[in-house]
């Protein structure tokens, strides 16, 4: 019988002159033991404590006719310097970059040779924790424990669920990955290091989400009292955050950044302030790409002295 021919292939660390492609056929998972996999379906980094035992799969989408990725990792992915939300298909296209701990993968859609992969020894996984400058932009919905104890429970679900996933949407445009969600609650983050423009995309997906959520809202069922649209505040900051893995596949964003983004979050478009509030670190990291209002100086509750924010006018 004919070899059955492959959607694409990975090559492992092509910058070091990598090895010979590995074929997607249908699903491939990458990791450091990726135990009960078959040879033919896994690719093993062994020599690399980040990376989990069950780092990630790629596989192939039939419906949509592509190659999707899907990370399922502790210490997470990225994809061409940016990292993606875990347990999220996240498309590939030819020349994708993924970083899996120090390693490497490329993703190729030219055909290639093939080869097979190698067993290992199974060890513990590191989790890593390091410190890293990032852009934080926290959306919250105002008055949502109003709304939520009198509406029905599936137009709440079903609304919130649209509203969140144009925003989801929107935030991909943004290079920007999502941390958390629940309730009332979006947060997204952006790595400096990985993206320079960091501060200028974190304030791009600020505006831009506020008017999607004015856009979307407008057509939804769910409302105020007063029959008006749901409205969202949006807080953004900049400092040095720790993300970690915590039991039951949570992640925790540790850093006085991330209190402060929520806690203007839960300020803006309230008693007359703006929709979107940055802080003063935000505001001079995007380096003039985006249009200020003057400054206010306010406390930020559980945490001594104040901070200094201003109102997002646009780009």
């Amino acid at each position: 019988m004919p070899e059955l021919q492959a959607f694409g292939y990975l090559v492992v660390d092509p910058g070091n002159g990598g090895g010979t492609p590995i074929p997607l056929h249908d699903r491939l998972f990458v990791g450091r033991e990726c135990a009960g996999i078959d040879e033919s379906r896994r690719i093993l980094l062994a020599d690399d404590l980040a990376v989990s035992r069950n780092h990630l799969e790629i596989r192939v989408d039939d419906e949509h006719d592509r190659a999707v990725v899907v990370d399922t990792s502790s210490n997470g992915s990225r994809i061409n310097g940016i990292r993606i939300e875990r347990a999220v298909p996240v498309p590939l296209r030819g020349g994708d970059r993924i970083q899996v701990g120090e390693h490497e993968l490329e993703f190729r859609t030219d055909p290639v040779p093939v080869r097979r992969a190698q067993g290992t020894q199974p060890r513990a996984t590191l989790a890593l924790a390091d410190p890293t400058e990032m852009a934080l932009v926290a959306g919250d919905l105002i008055n949502f424990s109003t709304i939520s104890e009198v509406a029905d429970h599936h137009v709440l679900a079903r609304d919130i669920d649209r509203l969140y996933s144009e925003l989801r949407e929107l935030l991909a445009e943004y290079r920007g990955t999502l941390v958390d969600y629940v309730g009332d609650a979006f947060f997204a983050s952006w790595e400096r290091p990985a993206d320079p423009a960091a501060p200028a995309h974190a304030l791009g997906f600020a505006v831009a989400a506020a008017d999607r959520v004015a856009a979307c809202t407008a057509e939804l069922e769910l409302r105020y009292a007063d029959g008006s649209p749901l409205r969202m505040g949006w807080g953004a900051s900049m400092g040095t955050v720790i993300f970690r893995l915590m039991p039951g596949n949570v992640v925790m964003a540790l850093g006085d950044a991330t209190n402060v983004a929520f806690r203007i979050s839960a300020l803006a478009g309230r008693e007359g302030r703006p929709t979107i509030l940055a802080t003063q670190a935000l505001k001079e990291a995007a380096a003039g790409a985006v249009r200020f209002g003057d400054p206010d100086t306010i406390p930020i509750k559980g945490r001594l002295g104040t901070e200094t924010i201003y109102g997002v006018l646009g780009f």
